[in-house]
């Protein structure tokens, strides 16, 4: 048996997600990824993502792990193996051999995902970046922004913050969150423990009405004292989203 983490990145557009559900394998990157590794070996393959990320969303720093019943292939063509069938939306960044007890999601230390809004003021509209960013028609307040987002930081219950009411642990540390403005973007970057479903594209939307001043700073005060989704703003479209990093 050899046990296999495999960084990866993809542009999430045409899948539904990270994981496969009976119906979706092919418009999942977890199907796509298997159904190669059956090819070469024959035999079903497990893929493991450390973070299942959500319809649409990208990833450049995926992280995957799977073990192989035999060491019939090498690292290298495994990885040709990959590159050779992949389609052009995703490539594998790394692959190396890790210990037998290496699982990708259950030793992840944290995840760091970036949200990319083009601002409404910027010198011009977005052109290669247009997929991969939330085009604004309004401006938005940063300072409230920033100011909002310091609430996030800490161990949490944020339940209010995804809509999988029946999840088991709502309770989620975020590590830090920063709110960047440049001359064209403003772009929010978030590291956390973990996430739920929904969970990085409602902070986002909820700071993006606190910035519009469509919901008050306190928001995010209330929705971790209420528990209720009332209390947050709407969720930001998997555009503009992308898994940068996995840590371990």
């Amino acid at each position: 048996m050899q046990n296999y983490k495999m960084t990866i990145a993809y542009d999430g557009r045409k899948y539904k997600g990270f994981s496969k559900s009976k119906g979706n394998i092919e418009k999942s990157i977890q199907g796509k990824l298997e159904l190669i590794l059956k090819k070469l070996y024959e035999t079903e393959v497990e893929v493991i993502g450390a973070i299942s990320t959500d319809a649409g969303v990208h990833a450049k720093g995926q992280v995957v792990s799977f073990t192989v019943a035999n060491n019939q292939f090498n690292k290298k063509e495994i990885h040709d193996y990959f590159e050779k069938y992949l389609t052009d939306d995703i490539i594998v960044l790394s692959l190396e051999t890790a210990d037998a007890r290496f699982h990708s999601r259950y030793q992840m230390k944290s995840a760091t995902y970036e949200y990319r809004l083009w601002k409404k003021d910027a010198p011009n509209r977005p052109l290669f970046e247009r997929q991969f960013v939330n085009l604004m028609v309004q401006l938005l307040n940063v300072d409230k922004m920033k100011k909002a987002a310091e609430d996030l930081v800490g161990e949490h219950d944020f339940i209010a913050f995804t809509t999988n009411k029946k999840t088991r642990n709502s309770v989620k540390k975020m590590i830090s969150i920063d709110v960047e403005e440049n001359e064209y973007e403003i772009i929010i970057t978030m590291t956390a423990n973990g996430f739920l479903l929904n969970m990085e594209k409602k902070i986002v939307g909820t700071l993006v009405q606190i910035g519009l001043g469509q919901i008050p700073v306190r928001s995010i005060e209330n929705a971790f004292e209420f528990k209720e989704p009332d209390s947050v703003g709407h969720i930001s479209s998997a555009g503009g989203l992308c898994l940068l990093s996995v840590q371990y």
